[in-house]
């Protein structure tokens, strides 16, 4: 019987939650998928409840070099033509990046090594989760041997200048994305792929049952304005933009409370501008933060921000939602699809920390619309985000898309 692999660069990973929930949850619908990865997590660099994932997982990284050129040895000999064909493409392929060329024979180079993984356990199709460096090897696997790829794109893969991610695009059997944001900017960044076929598959969480079944209702006890921000500290996540909007706030007397969830490069820089606007008794940098810890400091929180100059359809706005709290978040990318204005959250003017503080000030004047955001988050999020739906919706996808596996169509499907 035909089987499917899912196939990316790093899995687990604690920042692409959203893809363990998806394989979770497709799994539980009896999609019996290979997992495979170019590489492992950091020893902390993936959730605890995770950890079978990890064990389940099988990495192209931890196979030895004597493995590697015997893989690449049999291909070359039983099918000469396709191995030369993949050389070929690797020296054409250069898209502009430094090392593009070398890059590509390393993942000719791995493409051999999967192809003979995904042989001996009878897969005929990989589904690749991001448009990385995995995205690579599958277009050789897809030259030297009769295995098909397709594609899940997230938002960091598609909206940044990345290798060869036409080609990964053009060449997939068809391509998921999580919003219409993207299959709409990258037909008009890429007019070759007007014919490729794009489906919506949403991100989404268990809101039936588990942690993200129970909403808590907003605490509307006023003041202080309890305000939460859960991204990792770098630039894109624009920090700064809600450290500043605080001062704002505190200047006009505004009684409130940010917590920021999540660890890195920028630490320092946000630690000495929370000392300079003096917002060191209202703003606490929390550090990394585990599934549960977060859980806990959205049912602390009145109100979820996101400051980003640049998202995709980022997990932090489904789980708040989930949890029934209003988000308020920069007005680009797919977050106007995900948050419906003045209803569930506001959105404001990307890096414009005035606009950002205008709306947390329109929240902490008034409780009950804290409230009835929040309950109208957490119904958008039921109708939107639900995993199990969108499981369904991935496996028709497949079904309708590859009649090989002989998956159950759960639905019509037509893509974009």
């Amino acid at each position: 019987m035909a089987r499917v692999a899912y196939f990316f660069s790093t899995f687990p990973a604690l920042s692409t939650t959203f893809v363990q929930h998806q394989v979770s949850a497709t799994q539980k619908l009896g999609l019996g998928a290979v997992l495979i990865s170019t590489r492992p997590p950091a020893p902390d660099g993936y959730h605890p409840q995770d950890e079978d994932f990890y064990h389940e997982t099988r990495y192209l990284s931890r196979i030895n070099w004597k493995t590697y050129l015997i893989s690449n040895l049999k291909v070359l000999l039983k099918y000469p033509r396709c191995y030369i064909k993949g050389w070929l493409l690797a020296l054409r392929l250069s898209d502009d990046f430094p090392w593009q060329r070398l890059r590509n024979l390393m993942h000719l180079a791995g493409a051999a090594v999967l192809v003979d993984i995904l042989r001996k356990e009878k897969v005929t199709h990989i589904h690749v989760h991001f448009a990385f460096g995995a995205a690579g090897i599958a277009i050789f696997a897809g030259m030297i041997s009769d295995v098909s790829y397709s594609l899940t794109i997230h938002g960091s893969d598609v909206l940044l200048k990345r290798p060869l991610t036409e080609e990964k695009l053009k060449r997939a059997k068809f391509v998921v994305s999580n919003c219409r944001f993207h299959i709409e900017n990258l037909r008009k960044k890429y007019p070759l792929l007007e014919c490729q076929r794009f489906y919506i598959v949403r991100g989404g969480l268990e809101t039936e049952t588990g942690h993200w079944s129970e909403p808590a209702p907003v605490n509307t006890d006023m003041p202080p304005l309890r305000i939460l921000h859960v991204a990792r500290l770098e630039p894109v996540k624009a920090q700064d933009v809600i450290i500043r909007a605080c001062a704002v706030l505190k200047a006009e007397n505004i009684v409130f409370q940010l917590r920021v969830a999540g660890e890195g490069p920028r630490r320092e820089e946000l630690e000495a501008l929370i000392k300079k606007l003096e917002l060191t008794d209202q703003v606490k940098l929390l550090g990394r933060c585990y599934q549960d810890e977060v859980i806990a400091l959205y049912e602390w929180s009145q109100v979820v921000v996101l400051s980003s100059l640049s998202e995709g359809t980022p997990m932090t706005v489904i789980e708040a939602m989930a949890k029934a709290r209003p988000v308020v978040v920069p007005d680009i990318t797919a977050l106007p699809e995900m948050v419906d204005d003045g209803q569930s959250g506001f959105l404001f003017k990307k890096g414009s920390y005035g606009d950002l503080a205008d709306r947390l000030k329109k929240l902490a004047d008034d409780p009950d619309l804290l409230a009835r955001m929040g309950a109208h988050a957490r119904k958008r999020a039921e109708e939107l985000f639900d995993l199990d739906q969108n499981g369904k919706r991935l496996i028709s996808i497949m079904g309708s898309e590859l009649p090989e596996l002989n998956l159950h169509v759960y639905e019509d499907i037509e893509y974009e």
